[in-house]
């Protein structure tokens, strides 16, 4: 992506203005169109954690597209062996899959990523993880270098706040559990353990704090993020980087 340029990802129906002409003229795909209804698989290539040897359900409506040359395809459409219907029966809720595709799901070009299912409405919906890994992959392509990277479990939540002088980094680990039809409440902070943390810095940090604890953890820069490792019980930590 060139320097001082956005980025955008598009999902779903926001890929068509109005339901016919694509959004922007930037876009990494062709020939989009409304796809026929009924299930289809999807292929993913170059996903950290998702197989691809073994292709997931796409559940919801999509556009038909094809990626343009030179754009990076995540995923593909495989369609069912056949669709299934009451002369064409399969025990299952959908037929298996037969083999991919042209047809593309999942698109990353220049600073822009096209998505012709509804992964979001799925995820939603559905809770499958390579729907969530998918996304993830896109939003990696777009924002290489980001502000923040942190490891840990997948609830953790990450607030930067940036000032001329310091950078801090609010990590927040409450698991909310569902004990109403729909309400999550929140009872008990989740421990961070040995949390891998990376922050966006060009020089090296006048100092590195954590806080509320008062602590000075063990820290480098590598010349472009200053890395450093977060241990809390509290559910919530602020790592605090002191810069000019």
């Amino acid at each position: 992506m060139p320097p001082g340029r956005g980025a955008v990802l598009l999902v779903g129906p926001s890929l068509l203005r109005n339901g016919t002409e694509p959004t922007l003229p930037e876009l990494p795909v062709e020939g989009l169109a409304p796809a026929p209804a009924g299930e289809v698989f999807l292929a993913c290539a170059g996903v950290p954690g998702a197989p691809e040897d073994f292709p997931v359900v796409s559940h919801g409506a999509r556009l038909a597209a094809r990626a343009l040359p030179g754009a990076e395809v995540l995923a593909r459409i495989v369609a069912p062996y056949f669709p299934r219907s009451r002369d064409r029966f399969c025990g299952h809720s959908y037929t298996p899959p037969a083999d991919p595709t042209d047809e593309a799901a999942v698109v990353v070009g220049d600073g822009v990523a096209a998505v012709t299912v509804s992964l979001l409405e799925a995820f939603h919906e559905h809770g499958l993880e390579t729907y969530r890994q998918l996304l993830g992959a896109a939003l990696d392509r777009l924002l290489p270098d980001p502000l923040v990277r942190a490891g840990g479990p997948v609830h953790l939540e990450t607030t930067v706040v940036r000032t001329a002088t310091s950078t801090v980094v609010h990590l927040i680990s409450f698991l909310p559990s569902r004990e109403a039809p729909e309400l999550d409440l929140v009872h008990d902070a989740f421990p961070l353990v040995d949390v891998p943390v990376a922050i966006r810095l060009a020089d090296a940090p006048r100092s590195v704090r954590l806080q509320p604890a008062g602590r000075e953890p063990a820290w480098e820069h590598d010349g472009e993020y200053v890395h450093v490792r977060v241990t809390t019980t509290d559910g919530h930590a602020m790592v605090v980087v002191e810069h000019d």
